[in-house]
């Protein structure tokens, strides 16, 4: 069973060496301060790419509800919502996008970025050169040697000019059919 699919299950118990079953927690603010950072942190995480909820991350939300229900015991009431309308409670707005989540988040998605930009673009260029075929017989040591030359160039365009570089060749105009306009 994936772990996904035992968490989203209310028959599987904690392991029992553990000692997690009806485990309270004795938390400070600041304690507390950090788990809702840590919430809202894995609400990015299973939620920010999707327009709706998926089913598996239920137990993750309920367990929010949870812990953003204890924010007024620990004079956090300014930082969590309750909306009578449907019932929940959500981070407010000045927690959302200003809290210290938001600083983790944007440092992370600035560097996943560079990051995967630059080894799509190696691993395409590799490809280019040497072909599918020969790429996927090459061992991982000799991969990381072939790929090297490339990272460092990619690597080096990007600290020095960002995107500013990177252009499409074979698209010179955007808009729709009718309204196209030049790029450049």
């Amino acid at each position: 069973m994936r772990q996904r699919e035992a968490l989203a299950r209310d028959d599987v118990a904690a392991p029992e060496h553990a000692g997690l079953s009806g485990v309270k927690l004795d938390l400070t603010r600041a304690e507390y301060l950090t788990l809702l950072i840590a919430m809202q942190l894995a609400d990015w995480v299973l939620h920010a790419h999707q327009a709706d909820e998926a089913d598996e991350t239920q137990p993750f939300r309920a367990l929010e509800q949870k812990v953003f229900a204890l924010a007024g015991d620990f004079g956090c009431e300014h930082l969590v919502e309750y909306v009578e309308e449907d019932g929940r409670f959500y981070a407010s707005a000045e927690f959302d996008e200003t809290g210290p989540a938001m600083e983790f988040i944007e440092e992370f998605e600035n560097e996943s970025f560079w990051n995967e930009l630059l080894e799509r673009l190696v691993e395409r260029d590799l490809l280019r050169q040497l072909g599918e075929k020969t790429v996927e017989g090459l061992d991982p040591e000799e991969r990381e040697i072939r790929e090297e030359p490339y990272r460092r160039v990619y690597g080096d365009e990007f600290a020095t000019h960002g995107v500013d570089r990177l252009e499409i060749l074979d698209q010179r105009y955007v808009g729709d059919a009718k309204n196209k306009r030049k790029l450049s």
